[in-house]
């Protein structure tokens, strides 16, 4: 029997939206980081941690929660 495979949910723009300009938890698979959104499209998410530009496509996130 082959095991089951669940995605998590998907971070979409629409998600995204109502948090931009906030502070957020941002969680990748591989780190946990709070930052500034300032900017989402189709593919990614812009945001500033620590003064440093950071740009995540929107398939690397997990989740992202106001901070």
């Amino acid at each position: 029997m082959s095991p089951i495979v669940v995605d998590p949910p998907a971070v979409t723009t629409s998600v995204l939206r109502p948090l931009r300009g906030a502070q957020v938890l941002v969680r990748t698979g591989s780190t946990l980081w709070r930052g500034t959104l300032l900017s989402c499209v189709k593919d990614s998410a812009w945001f500033v941690v620590d003064d440093t530009d950071v740009v995540v496509s929107l398939h690397d996130l997990v989740s992202v929660h106001p901070a």
